[in-house]
């Protein structure tokens, strides 16, 4: 193509500057200089013209047929090599191009074969296509940069509530607590830190992902601006596996982060355990505050026959389905929601609110939603769950093996704790005096990302289900 701006073109292949297109008719060097400058390309005579040589062109009936294109300085590349023909044509099935010549000869007589124009037309919608995907693709990386980045600031500010937290604890305390205090923020600051150098370093992924993606995006605005039809299909050719590759290979997705305070609570039991009852207390609470974990429902995911409060916290069983969108997340058959959040690593603990006849469980994000056969909570491979049925009666489920629970709880509080590195679910009753009351423990060996599930039943019971804020 030639470059803007200038009387020169530039080879696609070597990218290398060239000089501007000759007259062919014109003698050589002369008294009267060099050639002069070719105005257009004969494709019939195969010959550059300038505006003295090409009046024939223009004057003649005979010359009335021939194709006049702007000046080429590669006629011998678009000429077949077997018949010396200039290449009007291109072979999609040997990707190959061909002349009027080797038609005749039938050696692509079974194969499609389309005008260069025609090619053109298509490889540009298809370009066309691929910007489209490359400018979506790079606006989800921005999308993910900015929660990611996000993250680090609402990070630091839960860290910054926990450090509050703990300075009110330790002016009821003894000096032995104000200690607990500046070791506390010492391990949350370190924890900070670690989480901070491990958003950092998934940002800087993301954008080397966006970097790739925008320098697709900017070659194929390239093409797409390339006027030549031979240049871009020689250049696209060249290089389209390499760039569906880089375009279909998937964004960088940074895995969920969560705060890991297991080692932090070992830390303050094992310093403290000799502590009055007054601090033992203190030190639990602080525990619960720690270790919970933000929980909002996924409305995307509800059965129609659940309500979902506004601030995404409760849910209530109801007798008549509402209207919801159709989803591909939402559980059509058994009136289940799960939580929005997911997690791959760490300790969680939550406390809930639970009337009437409910499930609450644990499962893989990837838990069937469409169906009956295998999706109930604990009734596959996928989840565990804690049922209270409509007589109060508890029992814990998983893979269809239900196992019977002889405590029957005296109000209406579960907590459950998930220590995902070392595979325990444990159900809880939170007593009168915020005590925990052990229900039942799983242990197995998580391999996929976490999330919370409510099942409720029984609209008549009132069933309903509330996150609780500790």
């Amino acid at each position: 193509g030639q470059v803007e701006g200038k009387d020169h073109f530039t080879c696609p292949q070597c990218q290398e500057e060239h000089g501007e297109v000759l007259c062919d008719s014109c003698p050589p060097q002369t008294e009267d200089g060099p050639p002069q400058p070719a105005v257009k390309t004969c494709l019939k005579c195969e010959v550059s013209l300038c505006a003295s040589h090409l009046q024939p062109h223009l004057e003649r009936p005979a010359f009335s047929s021939h194709l006049l294109v702007q000046p080429l300085g590669d006629l011998s590349q678009r000429r077949c090599p077997a018949h010396s023909e200039v290449f009007r044509y291109y072979c999609v099935d040997e990707r190959v191009y061909v002349c009027g010549d080797c038609l005749l000869e039938g050696g692509h007589t079974l194969h499609k074969v389309k005008a260069l124009r025609q090619v053109e037309e298509d490889l540009k919608v298809i370009l066309q296509s691929l910007l489209v995907k490359a400018e979506t693709k790079l606006k989800d990386g921005e999308r993910r940069l900015k929660e990611h980045e996000d993250f680090d600031s609402t990070m630091a500010d839960s860290l910054k509530q926990d450090e509050n937290q703990v300075e009110l604890l330790g002016s009821d305390l003894q000096d032995q607590v104000k200690k607990l205090v500046v070791a506390l923020k010492d391990l949350t600051k370190k924890e900070r830190q670690q989480i901070a150098e491990r958003v950092q370093q998934d940002c800087t992924k993301v954008r080397d992902d966006m970097r790739q993606t925008t320098n697709i995006l900017h070659y194929l605005n390239l093409l797409l601006a390339e006027t030549d039809p031979f240049l871009l299909i020689w250049a696209f050719q060249s290089d389209d596996t390499k760039l569906l590759a880089d375009l279909n290979c998937p964004l960088f997705a940074p895995g969920p982060i969560s705060l890991d305070r297991k080692h932090i609570l070992e830390d303050i039991e094992s310093k403290y355990r000799e502590f009055i009852t007054a601090t033992l207390r203190c030190l639990s609470e602080l525990k619960r505050e720690l270790l919970t974990s933000p929980l909002t429902l996924d409305t995307n995911s509800a059965h129609p026959l659940l309500s979902i409060s506004d601030d995404l916290r409760s849910v209530r069983r109801v007798k008549s389905r509402l209207p919801c969108a159709a989803h591909p997340e939402r559980f059509d058959h058994w009136p289940q929601v799960l939580a929005a959040q997911t997690f791959s690593s760490g300790t969680h603990y939550w406390e809930l609110e639970a009337e009437g006849f409910w499930d609450v469980a644990v499962c893989y994000r990837s838990i069937g939603r469409k169906g009956k056969d295998g999706n109930a909570f604990g009734n596959n491979k996928v989840s565990w769950s804690l049922t209270q049925q409509h007589d109060k009666k508890l029992s814990a489920w998983h893979n269809r093996r239900k196992t019977r629970l002889t405590h029957q709880m005296d109000g209406n509080r579960v907590a459950v704790a998930v220590d995902y590195n070392s595979g325990t679910i444990t159900f809880s009753e939170v007593g009168p005096s915020n005590n925990l009351i052990h229900l039942h423990t799983f242990s197995t060996s998580f391999t996929q990302p976490l999330c919370l599930g409510f099942g409720l039943y029984k609209a008549e019971l009132k069933s309903h289900i509330t996150v609780v804020k500790v």
